[in-house]
């Protein structure tokens, strides 16, 4: 039996739209209201960024380094703290179920996300060991929950703390201006 190639190109067409569309849904963000709480395993895709049960969350009070953000280590020499940081918050979330309550800015700029309070699985707050370790800085516009925190790691010189580094929304807002950083 001899296959038309213009047959084989339209199944492969259709093959191809079906698992793109299948990918799609299954990468689609499920909705949530303000107070909401979702619970399960956390995949991390940021620093300070994961999902839990198709939830897609930014975690509140707390900001990472960004995607190709240097630091500089006390000797100068840089290195990629926004890595570092996403392996942290990879280690501290993979324990177990992470149980995390939606909240909402309200601030202009920010309201179309979604935020997240965390706890791991033995109770402890994802974004306040994200910032004790140095690997996030208090994010004071949402809440000052987490500035006694970042004063543990700075004193301790840990993560960021270690050397020289910008506040991850200033290096954001200088690079989204296409200044550099």
């Amino acid at each position: 039996m001899r296959i038309r190639s213009g047959f084989v190109s339209q199944v492969l067409a259709v093959a191809t739209l079906l698992f793109v569309a299948g990918m799609a849904a299954a990468q689609a963000p499920r909705p949530v209201q303000n107070g909401e709480v979702v619970r399960g395993a956390a995949r991390v895709t940021d620093s300070d960024k994961i999902v839990v049960d198709g939830v897609y969350l930014r975690l509140w009070g707390a900001d990472g380094p960004e995607l190709g953000q240097p630091c500089f280590f006390a000797n100068n020499q840089a290195y990629d703290c926004q890595s570092i940081a996403l392996r942290e918050l990879q280690i501290i979330t993979a324990q177990g179920a992470v149980t995390c309550t939606v909240q909402r800015d309200t601030e202009r700029t920010r309201r179309t996300f979604i935020y997240g309070t965390c706890l791991t699985s033995d109770g402890r707050d994802v974004a306040e060991a994200l910032v004790r370790a140095g690997h996030a800085l208090a994010f004071v516009d949402q809440t000052d929950k987490y500035l006694a925190a970042e004063a543990v790691a700075e004193a301790a010189k840990v993560g960021m703390f270690r050397g020289v580094f910008m506040a991850p929304w200033e290096f954001a807002a200088t690079v989204m201006r296409g200044g550099e950083p």
